[in-house]
């Protein structure tokens, strides 16, 4: 081995301690201590990961927290109660009746002659509206006023011999019995007369009705007849019928809590579904002055000049009543109401946004709109069209009204 090789060799010996008799360092000592700090960066690592996924996690957990507790709470609309009116519009259904609705019968027989008049034809009381020949009438009366002539030529003549035998008894020229057989004769001519007078007056009174009049100013509403139809007398076939529309009457059904208010000479609009831009005026003229067990209302008549004859009968009309209120009281939309174990309710939001389900007392319902006498104040939040489910302690997120 020459001199370079062996410098080298001691070299390699010294650095690997095998030189001066030293054995030489295990290598796994440094695999020990790196395999130790792998693990120690290996687990500070997996801490701080750990670490942020709880943090991230809590983070989540508490946004979805947040945003189902703001889900929860209800949006809502409300509304303060307002002070009552002293005079209250009640809004009603009604029906349009003519004022008088007659039938018209014929009250002889016979065949209608002629008519006047037609459906709608106004008339006056009076007006003639058809004419009847009657020759069955005719001939009857003629007969009965032959048979009243004999009757008074007999009671004549029985009349001058009551007058001779009354002279010649006073005389006692004749016996009783011939003067009470006189007097007897004389009696019974009368009652005939009389009879007779009666059954004259009773077919003239026929013969009269041949001319059929209007018994009132109104219009013809129906006819039934035409010229040529035999007309039997009783046998209730309408010749004609009548209505007088001006004015007209209306009837409405006023409910119990109202009918207190209700007093003769109330004022009243009224208006017609083809023209409900037009009202006509009206006015309370009397009341059935009993409620209907079965539906709790009072009927109640009004009346409606109609002058011009716009307004037809038997049209179905829409009422407004104007009754005085009661401007103590407070007014709510119908809409707020709520019903708890069967007493009336509303839902109010007080300023931290819970809910507080308050009982009412109800004075009279207005249709769209309620009055109540107890239980609420002007400054209450009164929740407009309450979810379903509300209860004591919901929170709730008041939007404005769009």
């Amino acid at each position: 081995m020459n001199a370079p090789e062996t410098a080298m060799t001691q070299d390699a010996l010294k650095e690997t301690g095998h030189l001066h008799g030293k054995s030489p360092a295990k290598p796994e000592s440094k695999i020990k201590k790196g395999f130790k700090f792998f693990l120690f960066i290996g687990g500070t690592l997996f801490i701080g990961i750990a670490f942020l996924g709880i943090y991230s996690r809590n983070a989540r957990t508490l946004e979805i927290q947040r945003l189902t507790d703001k889900a929860a709470r209800t949006l809502v609309h409300v509304v303060h109660p307002t002070r009552a009116i002293e005079t209250i519009s009640l809004q009603l259904p009604g029906q349009t009746m003519p004022y008088t609705d007659a039938p018209i019968f014929a009250q002889t027989s016979g065949y209608l002659q002629k008519w006047y008049f037609d459906i709608g034809a106004d008339v006056k009381a009076g007006a003639v509206l058809a004419e009847i020949d009657t020759p069955q009438v005719d001939a009857q009366l003629a007969q009965a006023q032959a048979q009243l002539k004999v009757a008074q030529a007999t009671n004549d003549l029985s009349k001058v011999t009551y007058d001779r035998f009354k002279d010649l008894f006073q005389r006692n020229v004749i016996a009783a019995q011939d003067f009470d057989t006189a007097a007897d004769n004389y009696g019974q001519n009368q009652a005939t007369v009389i009879a007779d007078q009666a059954n004259v007056n009773r077919l003239e009174a026929l013969e009269a009705f041949k001319i059929v009049r209007a018994p009132f100013d109104g219009i013809v509403t129906a006819r039934n007849t035409d010229i040529g139809a035999y007309i039997p007398s009783g046998s209730g076939t309408q010749l004609f019928r009548m209505a007088r529309i001006s004015p007209l009457r209306v009837y409405v059904d006023v409910p119990e809590s109202f009918t207190e208010f209700v007093k003769v000479g109330a004022e009243a609009d009224l208006t017609v579904g083809r023209v409900a831009e037009r009202k006509y005026p009206a006015r309370v003229v009397g009341t059935a002055g009993a409620i209907n067990p079965t539906a709790k209302r009072l009927l109640t008549e009004l009346e409606v000049p109609n002058k011009t004859g716009e307004l037809f009968p038997g049209a179905y009309v829409q009422v407004t009543l104007k009754i005085e209120g009661n401007n103590g009281n407070l007014t709510i939309p119908a809409g707020t109401l709520l019903f708890r174990s069967g007493k009336p309710a509303v839902g109010v939001v007080h300023p931290n946004g819970t809910v507080e389900i308050r009982e009412i007392a109800i004075n009279r319902d207005l249709g769209s709109q309620l009055e109540i006498s107890q239980g609420l104040s002007e400054s209450d939040q009164i929740i407009t069209s309450p979810p379903p489910g509300l209860v004591d302690g919901t929170v709730v997120i008041i939007t404005k009204p769009t």
